[in-house]
């Protein structure tokens, strides 16, 4: 999903849309998951019609459809939804990793009277650093930054979603840690400036394309 050109997004919305107003479709959704190369995946979320995250076994995290300032938890997967969040209580959202080699990540929201966590995900086939005392070598940033893509990008979408929804659109903010920081991680400082000219890119043709 990652890999698809920005040029294409207007063709992606049309089909989308078409696909929806298709019988057979109604349930077409827009997203993204974690998959990595050619990993098998394990997360998602989805931006349409509402905001929501899941596993490649359940749903974890839906936005409610009529109220939409109310997101619903799965705090025991398999089960129905059993925690309500009130996006207008939500003060932080947060990515949080585990100790060197960073194979824990966790995703997780801070509400005015406690902290709530989404879901953590620990990935299979990290070796434990024996000297984690010593500076990331350059290829440990550029790997830290590969494997924390999605969730990253899913907590902004969060962001997004609890900002808009919450009274006169308050900003939420999202806390990362500084391994995965642009002034700590020359690699996501990359990555970032990639992402800003493709909105940029996708901000100036939508103008002109809208200039009588």
């Amino acid at each position: 999903s990652s890999g698809i050109n920005a040029e294409y997004g207007a063709e992606i919305k049309m089909l989308t849309n078409i696909l929806v107003d298709t019988k057979e479709c109604r349930h077409v959704s827009a997203g993204e998951i974690d998959s990595v190369g050619s990993d098998n995946w394990n997360y998602g979320y989805t931006l349409t019609p509402t905001f929501s995250i899941f596993s490649s076994t359940s749903s974890i995290l839906q936005q409610d459809s009529e109220n939409r300032g109310l997101l619903h938890l799965h705090t025991r997967p398999g089960y129905s939804f059993n925690q309500k969040i009130w996006m207008k209580d939500v003060e932080m959202v947060f990515v949080r990793l585990s100790d060197r080699p960073w194979a824990t990540q966790k995703l997780g929201v801070k509400l005015q009277d406690q902290q709530v966590d989404i879901f953590a995900h620990t990935r299979p086939g990290f070796d434990e650093v024996e000297d984690s005392e010593t500076e990331p070598s350059h290829d440990e940033l550029g790997e830290i930054m590969i494997n924390t893509e999605w969730i990253v990008k899913c907590a902004a979408q969060l962001v997004h979603t609890v900002s808009q929804n919450r009274f006169k659109n308050k900003h939420v903010p999202l806390y990362v840690p500084k391994i995965i920081q642009a002034d700590m991680n020359p690699w996501v400082e990359m990555r970032n400036s990639m992402w800003h000219s493709q909105v940029t890119d996708k901000l100036e043709r939508s103008r002109k394309d809208y200039i009588p």
